[in-house]
């Protein structure tokens, strides 16, 4: 047996041309990458976050309703996967319910401070006079002085009111 001679690579190389493929394709995935985080991240009327990323946790929690009604079924823990919320900020939010036995029909607050009720309507802006009615009766019955009806209705005068005469009860 002769002697054997170098150790040559059999593999052929790459061409220098054919490599670079192969370096930018990573390259260009973390670009595309890099600009959709842009995108996303940079509000499109100036830079910086987005108006919905400066939220408080307590806005946050106002996109769900202020009430969970309970259901039959429901337990706290199934409450609070469907609201976001922890099992703590529901306790939290409602000091008087046993969370062991949640009655159906039973409203649970979802807000730290829920809305406050609409107030009601100041009541009717007239008054249809009926008989023997006065400005006295009136006055009376609808808690306003007569000073103040005869401010509102200078045009009427209380000797000579009839039965359907609309009396202004406020502005």
């Amino acid at each position: 047996m002769g002697k054997i001679g170098p150790v040559m690579d059999i593999a052929p190389t790459a061409h220098p041309a054919r490599r670079r493929p192969r370096y930018l394709a990573p390259v260009a995935l973390a670009a595309v990458i890099g600009a959709i985080v842009l995108v996303v991240v940079i509000s499109p009327g100036g830079s910086g976050p987005p108006a919905h990323s400066q939220r408080s946790p307590a806005s946050a929690a106002r996109r769900i309703p202020p009430y969970w009604t309970v259901r039959p079924g429901d337990t706290l823990t199934k409450i609070a996967s469907k609201t976001r919320l922890s099992i703590d900020q529901l306790e939290s939010y409602n000091p008087r319910i046993d969370p062991y036995s949640l009655v159906p029909g039973e409203r649970l607050l979802l807000w730290p401070h829920p809305p406050r009720p609409r107030p009601k309507p100041l009541g009717p802006r007239f008054w249809t006079v009926r008989a023997g009615q006065s400005f006295g009766s009136i006055a009376a019955k609808t808690g306003i002085t007569l000073a103040t009806l005869e401010q509102l209705n200078p045009r009427l005068k209380p000797s000579t009111l009839q039965p359907g005469d609309q009396v202004r009860l406020r502005r």
